[in-house]
This record gives structure tokens, sequence and C-alpha cells, in this order.
């Protein structure tokens, strides 16, 4: 009788949902041995726990029917692993009667990108800035600064996955000229007759915090001059990754307006003041933009320090996206790749440990890691 083959459905799903990130699975592949091949053994029962740790990942099925002219003769089935596997360590091998097992741990599934948009915001804490103003200008140029800078981090604010809060901590290093008066020898102590002392100003961010430093300086020519230099220094402040840390430097010529004398009309009026602030504080912003912008896509790369036996920390954290099942990749040293796993996870800072420790290569201090979308 003649066969003929078609094909009614095709349809291809999933049998198991592919985790979205890298999870780790400890299976066992087993093979028969015979006489005096037990090596032959071991490599199938290891290809074994391999198919089994890729199908654990997830699996596609392919789904066809045999069909002889309109009637339904059978059913054919093929099963594929749909994940890969991105390292795996023998936990232990053993000959068990007539078999030979092998367990492996595997780390399997698609290590997702850590990008922009997966990242969480970028949250930077706006320390009190450092304004000056030379003398050359008119009285009211540091007012206009302390404008400008309130209008620039509200428009910095505006970038995209950017979170600035604002605060009073003074980061400013400033100098302590001895008094010859006593400390307790104020006005409050002539008054009540009880010394006080004043609360120490903040000087210092919080642990695992960003900040953002703003420095202003405005200088003229000469006292009558029409032209006006604005200097404006940003630093990004990163106390616990201080590697990652960065800044930029703009300037800016604002022109006052003419035959106005600074010292009469110009400096009491002020009628410079506001329209001097919203012109530097649209160049500056535009200008900072795009520093703050590369904050939360600036490459996972960091350097690993010891930090114990296999283990070695860095400079990135939970705030930098990266989550228990994040992994690092090490390339060189002897290997194609090394694969870390992340042990343990605070907000600046992981430690990680070679997921092969047996394949791992000696003295990996100092190399750079980096926390990708996998092997590329």
């Amino acid at each position: 009788m003649l066969m003929r083959l078609l094909l009614v459905m095709g349809a291809v799903f999933l049998l198991a949902t592919q985790p979205a990130l890298p999870d780790m699975v400890r299976v066992t592949g087993r093979a028969f041995v015979e006489a005096g091949k037990q090596d032959l053994a071991r490599r199938t029962a290891l290809e074994d726990a391999l198919y089994q740790a890729a199908l654990a990942g997830g699996a596609q099925v392919d789904g066809f029917s045999v069909v002889d002219q309109g009637v339904l003769t059978g059913d054919s089935i093929l099963l594929r692993p749909s994940s890969r596997i991105l390292d795996f360590a023998i936990v232990e091998e053993y000959a068990a009667g007539s078999q030979y097992e092998v367990v492996i741990d595997a780390y399997v599934g698609t290590q997702p990108d850590l990008g922009c948009a997966v990242r969480p915001d970028v949250e930077l804490i706006a320390v009190r800035p450092h304004i000056h103003a030379s003398m050359r200008t008119p009285l009211w140029m540091k007012g206009a600064l302390e404008l400008a800078h309130d209008q620039t981090l509200d428009a910095l604010g505006q970038t995209a996955k950017i979170k600035i809060t604002r605060s009073s901590i003074d980061i400013t290093p400033r100098g302590r000229q001895a008094s010859a008066v006593q400390d307790d020898f104020d006005y409050q102590t002539l008054l009540t007759g009880r010394a006080t002392r004043a609360a120490a100003p903040v000087s210092q961010l919080p642990k695992d915090a960003r900040g953002l430093q703003l420095r202003w300086s405005s200088d003229a020519a000469r006292v009558n001059a029409t032209r006006v230099t604005v200097t404006v220094e940003a630093r990004i402040l990163d106390p616990a990754a201080p590697s990652r840390a960065g800044g930029q430097r703009l300037r800016h010529t604002i022109r006052l307006a003419p035959d106005t004398p600074w010292r009469a009309l110009n400096v009491v009026a002020r009628k410079d003041q506001g329209a001097v602030a919203d012109a530097l504080a649209e160049h500056i912003s535009t200008g900072l933009m795009p520093l703050l912008a590369q904050l939360p896509c600036a490459p996972l790369v960091a350097q690993l320090e010891p930090a114990g036996e296999g283990r070695f920390r860095v400079s990135l954290g939970a705030r930098d996206g990266l989550t228990k099942q994040s992994l690092a990749f090490a390339e060189g040293r002897g290997q194609a790749w090394t694969v870390f796993r992340v042990t343990e996870l605070a907000q600046s800072s992981a430690i990680i440990s070679p997921m092969n420790a047996a394949r791992a290569p000696d003295g990996l201090a100092g190399v750079s890691v980096r926390f990708s979308g996998g092997m590329q």
C-alpha cells in the first residue's frame, strides 16, 4: 500500500519554561560498563549528565503526525534541549554495579544582558555646592550661581534612570584656623551661663551611596568688564568604588548688559541675575547630561581582589544590577574563559568564586571580569 506522509502539524512549544536567569542544577548521568571499557563508560555517563542538565533548563518539542489517506496512523515527537550549559563541575563519580555514574552541578539557561533597561536607577546624592564669585564680578553674581545650581540639579534630575536627592552634606575640605578665644566662650554662654557645642556638619556620604558635587566659580578680566567667565567642575563621587567615579569641567562665558555701571545701577537693581542664572543652567545642564547618562549603561567590569581561598571580591553589587544568579566571565590565563558565580551579594560589592574550581587557572587576582549577556 502506498504510504504518503503529510505534515499536518509542526508546532514547536516549550516543555519546560526556560529560566530568565541561569540556574544551577544537579543531575546524575549513567552508562553501562562493558568489560575493560570503564573510560568509555565514564565519558558516556558525563555526556548523559550534560544532556539531562540541558533538558533541565528547558526543552523544545517538535510534534508531527503521520497521515495515510486522511487517516491518522501515528505521531512522532522530537525532544531537543533549548538551553545552553554555561559551565559545570563534576561533584562525584563512581562505579555502581554494572553502571558508571557521574554527578555534576551545571549552570544552565541564558545569561541576560545587564543593559541599561534592566538595571536599577542610579541614585545620586547632591552634596552642598562650592560657589565662588570673584570681586571683579557684580555683587549679585554669587546669587546667580546659586540659582543656576538649583536649576541645573532640576534639569539633571530629568535624565533617564537618574535620581538626584539634595542634601546638606558638605565635603569641601576646610582649613581650621586657631582662635585665642576658648571654645565655650560664646554669646549663648554669656546669656545663660551654659556652654553649648555646635553640631559638627556631615562631611561624608552614607555607606554605598554615590554623590554629585558641583563647584562653581566666576571671574572677569576687570571690574567694569561686560563678559564674565563661569567654570563648573562636576564630580561623581563613589567611595565604595573609587575607580567608577568620574568628573567633567565646563566653561561658559556670559555677556552682561552693556553700558551699565556695575557699582551703580546693575549692582543695586540686579537686573541681570535671573537671566544669567537661566542661561548658565541651560548650558551647564546640557553639557553634564552625557556624564550622568552613561552611569546606568557603564560596562559591568571589575578587577578581582583576593577574599580567601577560591573567593574574590569585586566592586559591583546589587545597586549595579547584579543578582545571586549573575555570572562573571574572565578570559585568558590559559583558558578560553572562566565562569564565576556570585556567592555573597551586597549593595556595592560581591564575592564571587569560580564555578569549576578544578578548571580555574592560577593567579586570578587582579584579572578583569565582566558581567554581561553571556560569552561573546
